[in-house]
């Protein structure tokens, strides 16, 4: 493989797709900047700065923030940020410690838990995890807040042992009931306002302060003795997460997950036995794990490059990223304009319907094992959705400046024929079809007008959706 190639493997696994302008920067800083960029995301500017509260609605001074409007505002952050990794990250743990709004309705709740998946997105798992424990949409979710002394419920200890840590097998039904007793006590409060201001909010989010807050209850909580995983002691909440983070049952089922994430489902055993080295070594820091996958050199076997089906997220939020969509919709954004405002939010709920549709609801996973990934996102249902996206990205009140764009990308390459202007559609898209599907896009084109439609822009749209159509309907397209 070129460094370009490789660069560009990496864009897809790693980032948020590989749109050309991204792709051109990226090669110049080679495999290990790319690397080094991508991964240690807290040396670079994100270049977003529109606050949540800007898609809430106010009900007087109230502000009301549903679950669906963070992540519509999540997909916004997704297209605009120069961190793309720490994104893709935030999806991962998203998907493992999976919480949905179907059950934490409230929006600040799913908005304060999406901030610690991405505040420790690629740093300690053992923190990731003893913060994600105390959010309070988790202690909600799995209903840890009524875990109390003497009427433990088991549902957080459980779930911490079989899908946050070690996964199934590794632990006993008296494991879970005694760890649930050591979970006994953890509530969340308020930290100001029963119904917070609007003015509030804004303050709370400009500092980081979260609204509500972890809050341990000592008489509800059950302080005898424990046993746990061969441990006893008089254990606490955090003294089980202590407990489990430095499992090397943890170390494998993390390493293999973020291996399966991130490259493919075949894991050799010599190199997943190098990653559960490198968590254990390391004090379970993410980082080195992550290095060490994007310098396998399974990682660029043919079998893996090109080979993962992509998620709506890929879909959607890559189309979007080569498309400059995140630009189109900021410049356009007037945060004192309640039209604009409603506009704005309204052409990102459509790219949240869209994946929807494709089968991620973002915030709003099946249930606690998140979503089935790979082939299982592709049906007969989600192909149709991803062929009729063609008409979403063309069509509406943003298509004539998205099929300038397109159309302005390609003339600057001077086409000189309709098939010139295909092979530079597949480059913006980042993709490579079979010759049979080639020469019918090139024919879509020459029934538009070949060159023509570059000049006109009506004709830019219906040109751009027709091939649009046939290249989001080739089985290839879908692979990442």
């Amino acid at each position: 493989m070129t460094t370009r190639e490789k660069v560009a493997h990496i864009l897809r696994r790693f980032g948020l797709g590989a749109s050309k302008s991204e792709l051109d920067y990226y090669e110049r800083l080679g495999v290990d900047g790319t690397l080094d960029r991508l991964i240690n995301f807290e040396k670079v500017d994100e270049g977003f700065n529109i606050p949540i509260y800007t898609f809430a609605r106010a009900q007087g001074d109230i502000l009301q923030l549903r679950p669906q409007q963070v992540a519509a505002w999540w997909i916004l952050r997704m297209l605009v940020t120069q961190r793309p990794m720490q994104e893709k990250l935030t999806l991962f743990w998203h998907d493992h410690f999976a919480i949905s709004g179907s059950k934490v309705n409230q929006g600040l709740l799913m908005y304060q838990y999406l901030e610690t998946l991405r505040k420790n997105a690629n740093g300690n798992f053992m923190y990731l995890l003893r913060d994600t424990s105390k959010e309070p949409a988790m202690l909600q979710w799995l209903d840890n807040n009524t875990n109390v002394k003497g009427k433990p419920n088991e549902n957080f200890a459980r779930e911490v042992m079989e899908l946050f840590t070690m996964g199934i097998g590794h632990y006993t039904e008296t494991d879970i009931q005694e760890a649930a007793r050591a979970f006994t006590g953890w509530s969340f409060a308020r930290a100001g306002a029963a119904r917070p201001t609007k003015e509030e909010v804004e303050d709370s989010v400009k500092n980081g302060q979260p609204l509500v807050q972890f809050m341990f209850r000592p008489r509800l909580h059950d302080d005898g003795m424990k046993k746990i995983l061969g441990n006893e002691g008089n254990f606490t909440g955090d003294d089980v997460i202590g407990i489990l983070a430095p499992r090397e049952d943890t170390a494998r089922y993390i390493t293999s997950k973020l291996w399966k994430f991130f490259a493919m489902d075949e894991l050799p055993q010599k190199l997943h036995d190098k990653l559960t080295r490198l968590y254990l070594d390391k004090g379970f820091e993410i980082k080195p794990i992550l290095f060490a996958i994007a310098q396998a050199n399974e990682f660029y076997e043919p079998k893996c490059v090109r080979h993962m089906v992509k998620s709506p997220v890929d879909f959607v939020v890559g189309l979007g990223r080569q498309l400059g969509l995140g630009v189109l919709l900021t410049q356009q954004f007037d945060p004192d304009n309640t039209n604009a405002v409603r506009q704005f939010g309204g052409a990102l709920q459509q790219l949240f319907a869209s994946m929807s549709n494709m089968g991620m609801q973002l915030l709003f996973p099946p249930d606690v094992a998140g979503w089935d990934w790979g082939p299982q996102w592709i049906s007969s249902a989600t192909m149709v959705e991803r062929i009729k996206f063609a008409s979403t990205l063309y069509s509406g009140r943003n298509a004539a400046v998205a099929a300038q764009w397109v159309a302005d990308s390609i003339k600057a390459r001077k086409p000189k024929d309709s098939k010139d202007v295909v092979n530079d559609l597949l480059e913006i898209y980042d993709t490579k079809l079979g010759a049979a599907e080639l020469k019918g896009i090139i024919e879509v084109c020459d029934q538009n007008g070949g060159i023509g439609w570059l000049e006109n822009g009506q004709k830019s749209q219906k040109a751009l959706q027709a091939m649009s159509k046939l290249i989001f309907a080739a089985p290839d397209f879908h692979f990442c």
